[in-house]
């Protein structure tokens, strides 16, 4: 019986290290994807409800002296986890946004910039507005004037979010 027992022991303790040396490889390999996939370059919640957060991914100059602006907005509520808002079923959120809070300031000008126009009045942008299900996501842009080259960094502004400063421009 004895035997028996030092045998179970050892296989347990066996077993033990075996989950321990692969639980331990398991975070390297989700660091690893994590890297994968482009890092915001700034995030915020949602000032009407904080399961909605906005992700910015790039702000680029373009050809024709133009700055395009990218960001994302993500209902990071789980589909039937009541979300951080309250109990129950997790539900949609609705976004909307109002031109004249969608710009860039440039902190080494001073100046404001606001999304640019086509010969048409019509604003260059896919900013999108609705509703947003627990667990999506949508992407939106604008283009605007773009800065000096002697500027490297903005503040971006979109409606319902706190600014977003000190964005690096990429070339």
């Amino acid at each position: 019986m004895s035997r028996i027992l030092r045998w179970g022991g050892a296989a347990a303790v066996a077993v033990s290290l075996l989950v321990s040396a692969a639980s331990a490889q398991r975070p390297g390999q989700q660091v690893a994807q994590a890297a994968a996939a482009p890092a915001a370059l700034g995030t915020d919640q949602y000032s009407e409800n904080p399961d909605l957060r906005c992700d910015i991914l790039e702000v680029k100059r373009a050809s024709g002296g133009a700055l395009l602006i990218r960001w994302r907005m993500v209902n990071t509520a789980a589909a039937g986890a009541g979300g951080l808002t309250g109990g129950g079923e997790a539900k949609p959120i609705h976004y909307t946004f109002r031109w004249d809070d969608v710009y860039y300031t440039d902190p080494a000008e001073n100046k404001k910039y606001t999304i640019i126009t086509d010969p048409s009045g019509a604003r260059v942008s896919g900013i999108w507005e609705g509703d947003l299900l627990p667990g999506q996501q949508r992407l939106s842009w604008a283009k605007f004037a773009a800065p000096p080259v002697t500027s490297i960094k903005i503040s971006f502004t979109t409606t319902g979010f706190a600014p977003f400063e000190d964005l690096p421009i990429s070339q």
